[in-house]
């Protein structure tokens, strides 16, 4: 596929390519070594992939438009396979040995997450995943994947398909106009890294969080590396000058990982380093390098930066098993254990790079009936066609088989154990205050504590689409004849979900009806809630329509609130009763409808768990393995009671089955079992721990 564009007369072809820049291959290795070494000790963000980024942009606009110019046309399909040819082989072998690591050592119960991730990365949609996951609350520390920083390689691969279309038309734009193509691409280049800058601004102010993986976000910077390939690298500066421009843009560079980690990224903060890459790009681009840019032509730093990708992909796999492995030496990583990881990274990745090059040869088949032919010739191709590529298809076919393989795991935990009694809970709660128990590494938590409703069947945000999936009905259930309940909420409802099930039996069919981040309620509350305001006013709406024409017998409630998430804004802690005054009218239209409505309050909120399990002695254990239940948590959820009861509403208390509400202390970790799958969540296990007192809970709560 290419593009022709008209070559005015005035303008000769260029007749060479651009010359090779060692500092840019030193600027590589400085990006790697910065993203493995603020990984390792610091677990923040360093600027390095943003300069990965500003490169990317600066050396896809150097070969296209370079080319364009020399030739009239692009050669698109043969720089995407160049471009594959060069990427796939090294992030294939990645994948694979990380898959077969994850088979291995995995619970069962994570197979699903880690085949997804690994599909996710495989096909370069990694980081809309982790947006949406950190959306959908899924983001416990302890439990990132082992492949998530291919989030990375993930913006790379789509920016640069989108780039190269925007580089088609730019091409199209300059012919029929009749201008130069350069002047077209400067102009192009920079409207793109001006909205894209606007909309990364936009986005860090609303919602940080899925901002950061964006591609529309990241673009600018992309926009600003090929800006600076077209325009200020031709900008010849004195040679003291460029010493001076050169060091400062390194110091930005090695200093970036230092600014707030709370400043949001790729807002304003993006610019430092950037700023930096792009002083490095300028003082290098005419005549002998000096200053920083002398330094980032070393042979150290030219030779690490020939597979800075491959150390680039390599560290976070080898960090996250070494964290893995000993989860004490982890919080924080020593300097000494730090240098090693970093030194064993970089050389699997110069191993893996020199094996690549070996194999990236095979046999020429003319040297068997021509004796002058050369007996090896480089085919990177061949590597390309087996690795990123089957990675993706086996993974796709290890997606699809997934849900069922971890509902058998599930169903392989065996006989769940319970407690029969509130009594007994609060003797075992007691008892756990007393000896604080750390996760032991067998616990079940993270992903792998969720329930079959929502990590199997999709019941995390329920439609007219896969409401039948979300619908619990007795095996030998016979027309309409049972009980017939429904769940409601946001995801704390559906966290409920295998407790209730439990508790309530074989008899009685139960119906997820929830939405993730949509608590039951309305008015000012859901004027709260952001972008989600019309979306949960919707489905709130929905499951209105719903009771009213099926008339369930029995609807639970439960949503959270505890504290005051960013979709509540300016409110206080113990201002988040107000989702409790729109729920009010809701629970009286059903309640008039002659449906028992019963408020399952939500887990109370707890810590991070990342220090539980990493908690390796008693006192460790006592210090990170318990939350506070303090004096707003208390009036909130008496707040919200009220309000429950006052709609018509049966109350089940739910703080005393995760707290000792006198102490105001909630321990993590029950008879052995972790209570939450995250900070924000009741997990499968602890759910089903409580089956016999949230039956109790029910039975009571309705015949008051």
């Amino acid at each position: 596929m290419s593009v022709r564009a008209h070559r005015p007369s005035s303008m000769p072809a260029r007749q060479s390519p651009n010359r090779f820049r060692s500092d840019i291959q030193g600027l590589r290795a400085v990006a790697s070594l910065l993203v493995a070494s603020f990984h390792i000790w610091f677990g923040t963000v360093s600027g390095g992939v943003d300069l990965f980024f500003v490169l990317g942009g600066f050396l896809l606009a150097t070969t296209l438009i370079g080319e364009h110019e020399r030739r009239g046309s692009v050669r698109l399909w043969q720089y995407l396979t160049r471009t594959a040819s060069r990427l796939f082989p090294m992030a294939g072998i990645v994948l694979i040995t990380v898959s077969v690591v994850l088979l291995l050592t995995e619970s069962p119960l994570s197979f699903q997450r880690n085949v997804t991730d690994v599909f996710a990365a495989a096909t370069y949609w990694e980081n809309w995943r982790l947006a949406g996951d950190a959306t959908d609350y899924i983001s416990a520390g302890h439990d990132k994947s082992a492949v998530q920083h291919f989030w990375a390689m993930s913006v790379q691969g789509q920016a640069t398909l989108l780039l190269l279309a925007f580089v088609l038309i730019l091409g199209a734009i300059a012919k029929l106009g009749r201008w130069p193509v350069r002047r077209v691409a400067v102009v192009g280049f920079a409207l793109l890294t001006i909205a894209s800058f606007i909309y990364a601004l936009n986005g860090v102010a609303i919602d940080p969080v899925p901002t950061y993986y964006s591609t529309w976000a990241r673009l600018w910077e992309f926009g600003i590396g090929a800006v600076a390939a077209l325009v200020v690298t031709r900008i010849h500066l004195p040679k003291a000058l460029r010493a001076v421009v050169g060091s400062l843009g390194l110091a930005l560079v090695l200093t970036a990982g230092l600014l707030p980690s709370e400043w949001p990224y790729p807002g304003f903060i993006a610019l430092y380093p950037v700023g930096g890459a792009l002083l490095v790009l300028i003082a290098g681009a005419s005549g002998e390098p000096v200053g920083g840019n002398r330094l980032l032509t070393s042979r150290p730093l030219v030779w690490l930066g020939g597979f800075s990708y491959g150390l680039y992909l390599w560290s976070w796999p080898i960090l996250k098993l070494f964290v893995d492995l000993f989860p004490e030496r982890s919080e924080p990583v020593s300097f000494f254990d730090g240098v090693l990881l970093l030194a064993v990274s970089i050389a699997i990745a110069w191993a893996t790079s020199r094996l690549l090059a070996l194999l990236g040869r095979v046999r020429n088949p003319l040297a068997q009936v021509d004796s002058t032919a050369p007996r090896w010739k480089r085919n990177p191709r061949l590597l390309t066609s087996v690795t990123v590529p089957l990675v993706g298809i086996v993974a796709f076919v290890g997606v699809q088989l997934a849900p069922g393989l971890r509902q058998e795991a599930i169903a392989d935990l065996g006989t769940e154990q319970t407690v029969t009694s509130e009594e007994q809970l609060s003797l075992a709660i007691t008892e756990a205050l007393l000896e604080p128990t750390a996760l032991d590494g067998q616990a079940v938590s993270g992903w792998d504590a969720l329930g079959p409703e929502w990590s199997v069947n999709g019941c995390l945000t329920v439609t007219d689409d896969n409401r039948a999936n979300c619908r619990y009905e007795p095996e030998d259930a016979a027309g309409d004849s049972g009980e017939e309940l429904w769940i409601i909420g946001d995801s704390q409802a559906v966290s409920w979900a295998p407790g209730v099930r439990a508790a309530v039996g074989d008899e009685t069919t139960v119906q997820l009806l929830g939405k993730s981040m949509c608590p039951f309620t309305q008015g000012a509350a859901l004027e709260r809630s952001g972008d989600m305001r019309d979306e949960c006013a919707a489905h709130n709406n929905w499951v209105m329509e719903l009771a009213a024409a099926d008339r369930p017998d029995t609807v639970i409630i439960s949503y959270g609130g505890w504290w005051v998430g960013e979709q509540f804004g300016d409110l206080e802690w113990n201002e988040g009763t107000t989702l409790g005054e729109g729920s009010v009218e809701l629970v009286r239209e059903l309640t008039d409808l002659g449906i028992d409505v019963v408020w399952l309050d939500a887990v109370t909120p707890a810590n991070s768990l990342d220090a539980c399990l990493a908690a390796s002695t008693l006192d460790e254990a006592e210090e990170s393995c318990t939350s506070s239940f303090g004096p707003e948590y208390v009036e909130r959820r008496d707040h919200q009671a009220e309000r429950m009861a006052a709609g018509g509403a049966a109350v089940v208390q739910t703080s005393g089955w995760f707290c000792d509400v006198d102490l105001g202390l909630c321990p993590l970790v029950v008879a052995g079992i972790s209570v939450h799958s995250d900070p924000t969540h009741v997990g499968r296990e602890y759910s089903v721990f409580l089956a016999d007192v949230i039956a109790q809970g029910l039975e009571d709560a309705r015949s008051e």
